[in-house]
């Protein structure tokens, strides 16, 4: 039986999103793809239909999942008004999806694991580079210093989402606007 496009493209949405859960669940080095096309509710062929490998589904997941789960939280930032307000809305928002938004999570519990193999694909640079496109995205709107402060101040709540919600805190704007004080 010949699937549609739309079709196509629901089953590959399908089996991305149940990848970067069982990724983040089990880490991508023990995640089996026979349970993400279990989860996916797809035969196991689906997926070899859609990714050569286990690596082709995660390097797609990690080139076309991050600015979709990232752009509402960016928006804050690169909105209008004046930078401290900006600054202290994107926080808020990337605290509150690191609260709310499971997929977002997940994203980060599987980039930030320190575990995770780099597909074939994937030249050696592009971890780093994409730590310095974040710095040089934040230094758009602060100094460089500042935007390596705040990096560094993403990543570490980005571990402790992984590992508890509720270490992480409150997505507050005048908690924020304390630690953007400390910051800038």
């Amino acid at each position: 039986m010949r699937r549609t496009a739309e079709e196509s493209a629901r089953t590959r949405a399908a089996l991305m999103d149940a990848a970067l859960f069982v990724f983040a669940e089990t880490g991508v080095a023990n995640a089996r793809l026979v349970d993400i096309a279990a989860r996916a509710n797809v035969t196991r062929g689906a997926v070899y239909h859609h990714f050569t490998d286990k690596m082709a589904l995660f390097g797609a997941i990690l080139a076309e999942s991050w600015d979709a789960l990232t752009v509402s939280v960016w928006a804050e930032l690169d909105g209008e008004g004046p930078v401290r307000e900006r600054l202290t809305a994107f926080l808020v928002a990337w605290l509150r999806d690191l609260r709310e938004n499971e997929r977002f999570r997940a994203l980060l519990t599987i980039t930030m694991s320190g575990s995770v193999p780099k597909p074939a694909d994937m030249d050696d640079e592009i971890e780093i580079r994409a730590y310095h496109d974040w710095r040089d995205r934040l230094a758009r709107h602060v100094s460089p210093h500042a935007a390596s402060s705040l990096l560094a101040w993403l990543c570490g709540t980005a571990m402790l989402a992984a590992a508890d919600t509720d270490l992480l805190p409150p997505a507050d704007p005048d908690g924020v606007e304390s630690l953007l004080r400390g910051m800038l």
